[in-house]
């Protein structure tokens, strides 16, 4: 009788401690988080959020990429690939893991006894990847405004495991599955954060499973609930007050599992000596695959990164177990994006004319953008505003109409709109200091009440403006009469006792929201920027500004 073997290394099916579906996340999510000690709950602001916190997302709006790789035991290949953007309806992210080792020999033992050999009858290859779909978003997204500095998220998962060739051996020794990860994260204060992961929550009757090819076998995927944090403790915003420095502690907590396996932590410290280079170093805690997931390894990892223009090159060292050459090495390329470009567009001084005679004053040459294609709704306005410095677009010669307005973006368009004159100094908030590009601004626009800070005394200036608290803002800004209550639904979706009620029914009346039509006017949604310019070209201060430029006055 012939008995088939598979001699196999994989380490990472031991320390999953015998379940069936391999989470490659368990490994690691991205060379930044590897670096620090596989920590990730608190919120990593990048793509590396889609596989362990997706409600990290929400941290960041601009265009995220991260790709990650590296050789685990010197055999596993290991390869990482994310991407996210911002939509209409949150930000969403693509992700891809696989894991993978080739040539794999099958023996076959003939004879027995004293002739007994092992003889070899082939190979085959093993892969185990991991597909996500992934959400973040804000609650005040949700909730009408409320719930700003709460995150959450979720992401849809798709294993797929097995051996490929080696014969009928190996036919059935595949299988696939799919569930799901749920993510929260709390902005506690402007220097801290802390985090709620549930991964794998979905049960088994709702398709949280794992099911071979043989026999339609159906495996669970156990469920994993991770805690953790981010302090801030030196930085612009920080428990420490540095204009050039910052330095971060991450704290995860990952509760204990069926099948005896411990509950573990994981630390990690990041050090900025300045914006462009980091430096970093953790503690990651692993089961011992030896001793059947009871104990337990401290791993040491270490790291470097670099951030130039919003390009990210990071590289992450990482011990597995005791052995000096399980250590791996990982690197990451990614794209976390840069600041709006904040440059005035220039304006031409008039030529002096000697002979008061009459001229033909020709049509302005407006400044324009490659992602406003003729006849897109905004385009005028945009074009507008842009040409007029009130506006600008980005280095790669885009506008982005359809990105969200942040608070702080939107202070320097009123301000820049009305032409307001600004002082430099402490603003008064605590996530606001006197040397950040945008405090000015804040400053002009908080004075003149068309913005406001919260109860914690946060400004919030990343914070992106819903369509009901820019309402009220461009309200404020318009100097319109914004009434005590309403006694009509202003929109189908907007409540009469909704807070901003009044200020969408002055908003509307003015003729500010004629490009709603007499659709819902979606209260917690973002404001876009092609919103914020169709907006402002139509409040008195920047239609009279058009009017000149079209005439040639301006």
């Amino acid at each position: 009788m012939r008995k088939p073997l598979i001699l196999v290394f994989l380490w990472l099916v031991a320390t999953c401690a015998g379940q069936a579906a391999v989470d490659l996340a368990d490994i690691g999510v991205g060379a930044r988080p590897l670096g620090l000690g596989n920590t990730c709950v608190g919120g990593m602001d990048d793509a590396s959020a889609i596989f362990r916190n997706p409600a990290g997302l929400a941290l960041n709006p601009e265009l995220n990429v991260i790709s990650m790789s590296g050789t685990l035991l010197g055999d596993v290949n290991y390869v990482l690939v994310g991407i996210s953007d911002y939509s209409p309806v949150g930000k969403l992210g693509f992700g891809y893991l696989n894991a993978s080792l080739g040539e794999i020999p099958i023996t076959t033992i003939t004879g027995s006894g004293s002739t007994a050999a092992i003889v070899q009858t082939g190979t085959t290859d093993y892969s185990s990847s991991v597909i996500f779909f992934s959400y973040g978003t804000r609650l005040s997204r949700i909730f009408q405004g409320k719930g700003e500095n709460v995150l959450f998220g979720a992401s849809l998962k798709w294993f797929l495991q097995g051996f490929e060739g080696g014969g009928t051996a190996m036919q059935d020794a595949v299988g696939a599955g799919m569930d799901a990860d749920m993510g929260l994260i709390w902005e506690a204060r402007p220097w801290a954060r802390l985090g709620l992961t549930c991964n794998n929550f979905l049960p088994a009757d709702f398709g949280g499973k794992f099911v071979w090819t043989k026999d339609d076998e159906t495996e669970g995927i156990p469920m994993v609930v991770r805690y953790g944090g981010m302090l801030n403790v030196l930085g612009k915003s920080a428990v420490f007050l540095s204009e050039d420095q910052a330095l971060n502690l991450l704290v995860d907590y990952e509760s204990a599992r069926a099948g005896n396996r411990p509950a573990l932590w994981h630390v990690g410290l990041e050090y900025w000596p300045f914006h462009m280079l980091a430096l970093r170093a953790g503690i990651d805690q692993k089961p011992k695959a030896a001793e059947a997931g009871i104990g337990v390894d401290d791993n040491l990892t270490a790291g470097v990164g670099v951030n130039y223009r919003g390009f990210t090159f990071d590289y992450a060292y990482h011990q597995f177990g005791d052995l000096a050459e399980n250590a791996t090495h990982f690197f990451s390329i990614g794209y976390r994006g840069v600041e709006t470009e904040r440059k005035k567009a220039v304006r031409r001084e008039p030529i002096k004319r000697v002979v008061p005679v009459p001229q033909v004053v020709p049509k302005p040459e407006l400044i324009t953008y490659a992602d406003l294609p003729e006849g897109y709704w905004a385009k005028k306005p945009i074009e507008y505003l842009a040409t007029l410095g009130i506006m600008g677009g980005y280095p790669d010669k885009t506008f982005r109409p359809n990105k969200a307005l942040t608070r702080a973006e939107l202070a320097v368009i009123l301000v820049k709109a009305k032409d307001l004159k600004m002082e430099r100094g402490a603003v008064g908030f605590d996530d606001v200091r006197s040397t950040d590009w945008y405090t000015p601004y804040i400053k002009a626009a908080v004075d003149r009440k068309y913005l406001q800070g919260y109860p914690d005394n946060s400004f919030r200036p990343g914070q992106q403006v819903t369509r009901a608290e820019a309402a009220l803002i461009f309200a404020r800004f318009a100097g319109l009469y914004i009434k005590p209550e309403v006694r009509l639904k202003v929109y189908p979706d907007v409540e009469k006792k909704h807070w901003a009620s009044p200020a969408i029914a002055a908003s509307k009346q003015a003729g500010f929201l004629e490009y709603l039509g007499a659709e819902e006017f979606g209260p917690s949604e973002f404001l876009t920027r092609a919103e914020a310019a169709e907006i402002l070209s139509k409040t008195p201060t920047v239609k009279e500004k058009i009017k000149k430029l079209i005439s040639g006055e301006q």
